[in-house]
Order: structure tokens, then C-alpha cells, then sequence
């Protein structure tokens, strides 16, 4: 099957249309390596700090807590650690 675009137009009308993905269930549980970077930011530590810490690069540190917002749906940091200590308060 061959797609062509007309004269007019630049992309064929198949090209157009936006794949549609299913979605995926995403886990809301985190690794322990994750985890050990939550419990350093609830305690204030900078990324700097923490790459320190757990001997990473800061550039590390920020791809985990972008994966980390991701898989719980938060925004920055001062949500994630509220999103830490109430399911914490929760667990106790």
C-alpha cells in the first residue's frame, strides 16, 4: 500500500492522523532506589546533596525525580513530599 500526498498538500491524509496509544496502567510503586531519593527531598535535601549522597551524577538525580513526578503525578517537589508523608501518615 502506498501512501502519496497530493500536490496541495505535503503530508498524505494516513501521515495526519495521530497514532493512538493505549494507554498503559501505571504503577504507582517506586523502587528502592527511587524511594531513597524521596526520603532525601522530604528531608530538604538539593540535588547536589543527594548525587553526593547516593554517589550519583546531579544529572541523574534530576532524570530519577522527572521519572519519579511522572509515575505519581506530581509537579515538583514540594508535592511529591507531601505525596510522601501522607501515604506514610496513611501506612502508620
Amino acid at each position: 500500500m502506498e501512501y502519496r500526498a497530493t500536490p496541495r498538500c505535503r503530508v498524505c491524509s494516513n501521515c495526519r492522523k495521530p497514532r493512538v496509544r493505549a494507554a498503559r496502567p501505571v504503577s504507582k510503586r517506586l523502587t528502592l532506589r527511587q524511594n531513597q531519593l524521596v526520603d532525601l527531598v522530604i528531608q530538604g535535601k538539593l540535588n547536589k546533596e543527594i548525587a553526593f549522597h547516593l554517589h550519583l551524577s546531579e544529572g541523574t538525580i534530576k532524570t530519577y525525580l522527572s521519572a519519579i513526578f511522572e509515575k505519581l503525578g506530581v509537579n515538583n517537589r514540594t508535592e511529591l513530599a507531601v505525596w510522601a508523608l501522607t501515604r506514610r501518615e496513611n501506612a502508620a
